[in-house]
């Protein structure tokens, strides 16, 4: 006799309407679904950090002196000062919009707030996606980051606990966007393509930053709708807008999308995870317990905790030390993240035609992309060190850092869907939930470090400390990950006996 399960018996059913959709095919120009999604995908994230870090450019011109205030009252001598030529003397008319004074405590403040709002909703986005869907969730998400984005100029004008309070209201908005996509990722990429699906969507958090930081910058000074507040206007209506795109052309799974062909209904399920029919209670204790799931842990950390820094942190450094005034510190701070996005493409073709080939096991793949992405970033951080004021050799060195950067795409980032499709949104929450302390302690800790002034010194002393951080993850992936398909998730299932269904 041959025994079967019920989801067996549900397949086969499954698989005579999947075929005759197949038999019929596409009818006129056909765009595959899941390019849609990829698209938008992308899109959400563009809009995801577009708002997330035009703050770190618009903060410039919000206020009086963005310069550290130091706990002596000697008059600092600025950093590169033969570079001062970079950066014309601030007048009254450079930047427009109403200015706060906010001394450097503030300022950290302002800038870390988001990450409050945005810890708090990662693990429960991850759970809510798997068990709710990832369509409304991360739509949703991006929805009230804009919204409370429109909402920024006004906060800022009643005071500095208004402004806090709506930035940690746009993270906790943003922070299920990240394991809501990872779960979306999870039902719509097939193996093959899973490291480039997963790659051209997290990579629009790069063109978000290529974007949105020129552009800031460029409004910061124009008197388009007040001046800097036009940011937070024009970011957060692009993101209302795409909303409407998202809420109409996506749908929860390949099998609910209407006018999905057969053809590409079938290449998607014959080439992903099977995934459970019920729902399946998350295995906390397996989770915790688990060294790969802690090296996806500490990677993401060590990742982190080196890129929340540059991202927040660029446009100071660029102007207190290599002396840009804004409109360039816009260009130049988003250059490198152009640099990532293009490499991280490339790379994740690359890697899927390795795995395509069966030629190296996907845990290897996984952990010489890792290790490219974290310990190439550290050495270009060490290299800068030893650059002294040479303002383009650093940014050479900053865009090839971020550049090898983008290899974790590959990496670390993916390896949440190979080690389990089912939990992929809860397990990213959770990882991207500890790694985002760091956007909390990276403003602490330059802040901490500039208390005695705006030195080359000490900036070489946070990049020492980020490229420590980078290595020390990098080897601790190495050594615990893994990207098999780890043992939590679908239970044993009953078996029927097909030739007794059959009589």
């Amino acid at each position: 006799m041959v025994f079967v399960s019920l989801k067996e018996l549900q397949a086969m059913d499954s698989a005579e309407k999947m075929q005759r959709r197949v038999s019929e095919g596409p009818t006129g120009c056909y765009i595959p679904k899941r390019y849609i999604l990829t698209l938008l995908g992308f899109l959400g994230m563009f809009n995801v950090y577009a708002m997330r870090v035009n703050l770190s450019v618009a903060i410039v011109a919000m206020v009086n002196d963005t310069g550290i205030q130091y706990d002596n009252e000697t008059q600092q001598v600025a950093a590169c000062p033969e570079l001062l030529s970079y950066e014309p003397q601030k007048n009254a008319d450079e930047y427009k919009g109403e200015q706060y004074n906010w001394d450097s405590k503030a300022q950290a403040n302002i800038l870390g707030s988001f990450f409050y709002g945005y810890f708090l909703t990662q693990i429960p986005g991850g759970i809510l996606a798997e068990k709710f869907g990832a369509k409304w969730l991360f739509g949703g998400g991006i929805l009230m980051t804009a919204v409370f984005s429109l909402l920024t100029p006004l906060a800022a004008s009643l005071g500095t606990v208004f402004f806090i309070t709506v930035r940690v209201l746009e993270g906790f908005g943003e922070g299920v966007t990240f394991p809501a996509i990872n779960a979306a990722i999870s039902h719509w990429s097939p193996k093959v393509e899973r490291s480039r699906i997963s790659t051209i969507i997290f990579t629009g958090c790069q063109i978000g930053n290529v974007v949105s930081m020129p552009i800031s910058g460029w409004l910061c000074s124009t008197a388009l709708l007040g001046g800097w507040p036009s940011v937070f206007y024009v970011f957060g209506t692009i993101g209302c807008i795409w909303f409407v795109f998202w809420c109409v052309f996506i749908h929860e799974t390949p099998a609910q999308h209407p006018t999905i062909s057969g053809e590409e209904l079938l290449y998607i399920e014959q080439n992903k995870d099977e995934k459970p029919k019920e729902k399946l209670e998350i295995p906390w204790k397996d989770i915790f317990t688990s060294l790969p799931m802690w090296a996806l842990i500490v990677s993401h950390f060590g990742h982190n905790f080196g890129f929340l820094i540059l991202l927040t942190e660029m446009p100071t450094y660029l102007g207190g030390i290599l002396h840009f005034n804004i409109t360039a510190n816009g260009f130049l701070s988003a250059l490198p993240y152009i640099v990532q996005a293009l490499s991280a493409w490339v790379v994740s073709y690359v890697v899927d035609g390795i795995r395509k080939s069966n030629k190296t096991d996907i845990t290897t793949i996984r952990k010489i992309s890792n290790s490219i992405g974290l310990f190439g970033p550290a050495a270009c951080l060490v290299g800068i060190t030893m650059c002294g004021c040479r303002p383009y050799l650093i940014v050479g060195l900053l865009s090839l850092a971020l550049a090898l950067n983008g290899f974790i795409y590959s990496g670390f980032n993916i390896t949440h869907v190979d080690m389990s499709p089912d939990f992929a949104g809860t397990l990213y929450g959770i990882t991207n939930a500890i790694s985002n302390i760091n956007g909390i302690l990276g403003p602490f800790i330059v802040g901490l470090f500039m208390q005695n002034g705006v030195t080359v010194e000490n900036w070489n002393a946070v990049f020492y400390i980020t490229a420590a951080v980078y290595a020390v993850s990098a080897v601790f992936f190495d050594i615990f990950a893994s990207a098999e398909r780890q043992s939590w998730g679908p239970k044993s299932e009953k078996k029927y006996c097909l030739d007794e269904i059959k009589s």
